[in-house]
């Protein structure tokens, strides 16, 4: 017998387990279609309660909190998506969610809009949204030809232009009315389906049919790097993320009297904002030590919240919306990219669902929370914890989490730092 033919076939086989040239190509367009529909998402809930319907700001912090209630989904979307194929995963997900959006549409026409159709829409797409992100999440490691510095970051600024796209049809709610901006939000969906059609299944999953819920919480807590990014990034979201969801949108309405378009404006601009961080960033990725990054952003935010406090004018609030969302920008996109190349294979999918849970469950502490703040003394003022929290976030991640002198493993093994060593 010769040797030369199993030796052929074993070379083969590695290289036909390595992704294909299109795959990365074809995610990057479903997962683009898939944050389109939900820019669109994030959009609609906040302006159709605020906007339209005139809720109250106390109970408009009730009802987003409400609506992110199902967010826990996304605990079982990571048991699945380390279990099973994630593509299949994602296929019936984008079919499911195209759903929504035609049912409210099809209600509104016939006895139009009401506060609680508002509240089983949004809760429906958190908890298809929970379920399916850990799968889309969990699929980079297997499809990328780079680094996963750099694969998150161009993830991330190719779904945030289609985002940007997305919102700025959202603007146009009040010309082309709530039923058309519905079938293109269902559209982008059904998009996203198309394209994960021509991803290849997953090989070599491990398949395993009992679901511990626990596990995840247990690798996370047994990696001190793992469980202080998360908790650090839960208290970021706290105030900061629920800053931008309850207190802008009183902001754009009652300080500068802004109009749908208005406000899909200053989502544009924080969206951009983080564009450009994403861009700078792959830039200049792998980054050695992405946690110090994180840390010092969080001194800069404190910063421009500050600012927009003092109650600019319209041009310096615009730059602050703008520097806001870059700083935001960077901080999740370190914090992910930390994680994805940290946590430990198996566990991957579990360990991303619970960072995207903690930023779901403080939405659903912040926004009652900061809806009462602004109710009892005004939008502005609910920027304030916010501002306190990036300054313990600084000083607590300086001193006990680590991240200071964390140093990436994609970057120690760049072609770069090793020609420097």
């Amino acid at each position: 017998m010769r040797v030369s033919v199993p030796t052929d076939k074993r070379i083969k086989t590695k290289q036909a387990e390595l992704p294909g040239k299109f795959e990365f190509p074809w995610y990057l367009a479903s997962s683009g279609a898939w944050l389109g529909a939900m820019s669109l998402q994030g959009f609609l809930i906040t302006w159709l309660l605020i906007g339209t319907l005139n809720t109250p700001a106390d109970k408009t912090g009730f009802l987003r909190g409400l609506i992110e209630l199902p967010s826990i989904m996304v605990l079982v979307g990571g048991i699945l998506a380390d279990r099973f194929d994630p593509r299949r995963m994602l296929q019936f997900a984008h079919f499911i969610i195209a759903l929504p959006p035609l049912l409210l549409a099809i209600a509104y026409h016939y006895v139009g809009l009401n506060l609680w159709l508002v509240v089983a829409f949004g809760m429906t797409m958190v908890a298809l949204q929970g379920i399916s992100d850990p799968a889309r999440q969990t699929m980079l490691n297997h499809i990328t030809r780079i680094d996963i510095q750099r694969t998150v970051t161009l993830t991330t600024i190719v779904t945030t232009l289609v985002g940007i796209f997305a919102m700025w049809v959202g603007g146009k709610l009040e010309n082309i009315g709530l039923v058309a901006i519905l079938f293109i939000q269902s559209a982008f969906f059904l998009l996203g389906l198309l394209a994960i059609n021509r991803l290849k299944p997953l090989p070599n999953r491990i398949i395993n049919t009992r679901l511990r819920l626990i596990q995840g919480f247990r690798i996370a807590l047994q990696h001190s790097l793992v469980r202080n990014l998360i908790g650090l990034n839960f208290a970021s979201a706290l105030f900061n993320a629920g800053a931008y969801l309850v207190a802008i949108p009183f902001i754009v309405k009652h300080v500068y009297a802004g109009d749908a378009a208005f406000y899909a404006n200053v989502i544009i601009l924080f969206t951009c904002g983080g564009l450009v961080a994403n861009g700078v960033l792959y830039r200049f990725m792998p980054l050695l030590k992405p946690g110090r990054l994180f840390l010092i952003l969080q001194l800069s935010r404190a910063s421009i919240l500050t600012l927009l406090l003092l109650k600019p004018g319209l041009s310096i609030f615009y730059l602050c919306i703008f520097f806001w969302g870059l700083n935001m920008g960077g901080t999740s996109t370190l914090v992910r990219s930390i994680l994805q190349e940290s946590a430990p294979e198996q566990q991957r999918a579990q360990i991303l669902s619970l960072l995207t849970f903690s930023f779901m469950i403080s939405t659903l502490i912040s926004s009652p929370a900061l809806g009462l703040v602004v109710n009892a003394y005004s939008p502005l003022e609910a920027l304030i914890p916010g501002i306190i929290m990036s300054i313990f976030i600084f000083a607590v991640g300086l001193r006990y989490s680590g991240l200071w002198s964390h140093e990436s493993p994609a970057a120690l093994t760049s072609p770069k730092n090793l020609k420097n060593n």
